[in-house]
């Protein structure tokens, strides 16, 4: 995926039996007492990786996420040969990746901001996209609102999701087509200009018309932010893996 910034193993708990011989007399008996239930963990899960580019399969480690006081990361499905981008971000394989006509990208994020023209984001002359002039408040609905309210796009009409016992909204936004060429650049080297929606993570639209599947969940007062970037040509296959990705993550506290 492009955008602007582009393992530790759980260790299996093993139940240690205590076996206590004792002679009596001329006869020998022996007796095997376990632990206690409470203090014998098993897990069946593989371990959490670090994500890596290529991703291998298995579960991955996205994060931290919100507040360094209160941050979590996640863990997630990383699709076998799909491409990893340390801490929160995947697309499908090479060489397509995210871009257009077909593609297919995942990013999770946290932000506070939307842009309120994502062709011309450029509104502080930084070349930076860090900073929307829409500032938007804390909560899950605050963000499906400001969505809703852009013209730059059109947008869905939100409906509830829970995720790991996380609850929040979900809901699709279509970015238009044609060429972003005449918006602004945060590379004076690109040929062409970047569509912004969201300030500071640093992704911006992959193609024309891309479509943004976007989950928005509430983790303890941090909205998390996962969107799945498609297009109208991409394989369903495609775009069900991804959303599976999303709807199986788990927060990790």
């Amino acid at each position: 995926m492009a955008t602007t910034s582009s393992v530790s193993k759980r260790a299996m708990v093993v139940a240690i039996v205590m076996i206590i011989a004792s002679a009596c007399s001329a006869s020998t008996t022996s007796s095997s007492t376990a632990s206690a239930p409470s203090s014998i963990q098993t897990s069946s899960e593989a371990p959490v990786k670090v994500v890596t580019d290529p991703l291998g399969g298995g579960r991955y480690r996205f994060g931290p996420f919100g507040d360094p006081s209160a941050s979590f990361t996640i863990s997630a499905k990383g699709p076998n040969g799909w491409t990893g981008y340390p801490d929160w971000a995947m697309d499908g394989p090479s060489p397509l990746r995210a871009d257009a006509p077909n593609g297919i990208g995942l990013a999770f994020f946290t932000t506070d901001g939307l842009f309120s023209d994502p062709c011309h984001w450029d509104w502080k002359g930084t070349g930076q996209a860090d900073v929307g002039d829409v500032k938007v408040g804390p909560s899950v609905n605050d963000m499906v609102a400001a969505l809703r309210e852009n013209t730059y796009y059109t947008s869905t009409a939100a409906k509830p999701v829970i995720i790991d016992g996380h609850s929040g909204k979900e809901l699709t936004l279509q970015l238009p087509d044609g060429s972003m060429a005449h918006c602004d650049k945060d590379d004076p080297s690109d040929e062409g200009g970047h569509a912004f929606v969201f300030s500071g993570p640093g992704l911006y639209a992959q193609g024309p018309s891309n479509r943004w599947h976007v989950y928005l969940l509430d983790v303890h007062g941090t909205r998390l932010i996962a969107t799945v970037l498609s297009y109208a040509k991409t394989p369903r296959s495609d775009v069900r893996t991804a959303e599976n990705v999303v709807k199986t993550l788990h927060v990790e506290e």
